[in-house]
């Protein structure tokens, strides 16, 4: 094949790769991307990069490939995109944070049916709020924390918040709204953000760690939570009202405790005590023995029974089930190195690219239903097929177009100077030379 076809199939193969991300990837994100671009300051002059989609295209490539800047800078070059330099790419993807956070929750929302009000005219939205952490792979182990609030309702992710390790779990993260109910772990279990929950006028059901939370009576004096449940009757639930304080706020809270089977009270004491033994702390009896026990707060009033409340406290295993499929089905468990705006904006990438994928499978669950199939696929292997699927196409199969021989990419791939001499280099100059030479004199002899 002569230069000219070669071109001519390699112009006709980058076309069909467009034509793909256009079908599979653009129905599913936003429109109005260039004025969102303009904004949110992702881009603002078009010299360098044409458009949003352009932009896009290699922020996800760059996400879904283990590559450097500057074989992305020529990448781009290869794909026609943009011929601006690594270090330009590198500001672009750093600025990028508010911009993919606009587009993860414009997505959120329109895959989001909106919801009709009942005859009495609440709306009772049951919301699972958790966090998780993904580490960098870097020395130090800087981390990123993902917040995430899930609607048991419409089985949808709401909202999510990225951020650095030092921001604390809180309610405050999400737009809680009146007669929302509220569930969360030990993480959230503080008079602060039940406090807080009250005044937005939803309801909660929080756990919380019997030692670490203050429970009054009327008369202002201290609830010993411990004592109490050291005294509890076997196969009881207690059921007790009370105050929390928060600086000069006061809530009236209902505290509900079960103890757990013994079989998962031991589960549960051996998870305190290899994450205390990996984190290098000691343990206390205290904890070992609340351990054994599932101890929460709730705003919720007596028409509700202790048994109803911890029940529905259950289902907030959905949201860890959400995590385990982000970490373990499509391997992300760490971050290249980088800042925090860095990591943020590649945290988000990876939150969207989920987020078109489970979106995707959810639409051929709705096909097999309409076929009136009765395929029943496993949720893992489902979503973790859909999602290599989605990366493959992000990829844009860039190493096809990129060709070593051709000059122009001198500009992004030529050697750096250095301060030091590069072993490769005088490995090449001083020793291989010589073996070359060598071999060469005996063949002619």
């Amino acid at each position: 094949m002569n230069s000219q076809n070669n071109s001519t199939k390699l112009n006709e193969d980058l076309q069909e790769v467009m034509e793909k991300w256009n079908e599979k990837i653009l129905p599913f994100l936003p429109e109005g991307l260039d004025e969102l671009a303009l904004q949110t300051g992702a881009i603002q002059r078009k010299r360098g990069i044409h458009s949003a989609l352009d932009l896009l295209k290699i922020l996800f490539l760059y996400a879904c490939s283990n590559i450097s800047f500057r074989i992305l800078a020529a990448v781009s070059c290869a794909l026609g995109i943009s011929y601006i330099s690594d270090t330009a790419w590198r500001k672009h993807f750093s600025k990028s944070a508010d911009f993919l956070h606009e587009i993860l929750h414009s997505m959120l929302s329109s895959f989001l049916p909106q919801a009709e009000t009942s005859d009495y005219g609440k709306i009772i939205n049951v919301l699972l709020v958790d966090a998780s952490t993904i580490c960098q792979d870097v020395k130090g182990q800087k981390q990123q924390r993902i917040h995430t609030c899930y609607s048991l309702n419409k089985n949808r992710i709401c909202e999510v918040k990225v951020t650095d390790k030092h921001v604390a779990e809180s309610l405050k993260h999400f737009s809680i709204k009146k007669d929302d109910l509220v569930m969360a772990d030990a993480g959230y279990g503080t008079a602060q953000n039940y406090i807080y929950a009250q005044e937005k006028k939803a309801d909660v059901i929080l756990r919380i760690t019997p030692k670490n939370f203050c429970l009054y009576n009327a008369d202002g004096n201290k609830i010993f939570l411990i004592e109490l449940l050291r005294n509890a009757k076997k196969n009881t639930v207690i059921d007790i009202f009370g105050f929390c304080k928060y600086k000069t706020k006061t809530g009236y809270v209902r505290v509900i405790a079960e103890k757990l089977p013994e079989e998962k009270a031991e589960q549960s004491r051996r998870r305190k005590k290899k994450t205390a033994s990996r984190k290098q702390h000691k343990i206390t009896q205290e904890t070992l023995f609340c351990a054994g026990w599932i101890v929460v707060i709730t705003s919720l009033g007596i028409e509700y029974c202790a048994e109803e409340i911890l029940y529905l406290y259950r289902s907030r295993w959905q949201v860890e089930l959400l995590f385990k499929r982000f970490k373990q089905n499509f391997s992300i468990t760490t971050l290249k190195a980088g800042s925090t705006s860095y990591a943020e904006t590649e945290v988000l990438l990876w939150l969207i690219t989920w987020i078109i994928s489970e979106r995707q499978s959810f639409l051929a669950e709705c096909f097999l239903a309409e076929k009136n199939k009765t395929i029943t696929y496993s949720v893992y292997e489902k979503c973790k097929i859909t999602f290599s699927q989605i990366k493959d196409i992000l990829r844009l199969s860039w190493s096809q177009f990129i060709d070593i021989t051709d000059e122009k990419y001198l500009r992004y791939l030529s050697k750096r100077k250095r301060y030091r001499k590069n072993q490769n280099d005088e490995f090449h100059e001083e020793i291989l030379s010589g073996l070359i030479v060598i071999e060469y004199e005996l063949i002619l002899t």
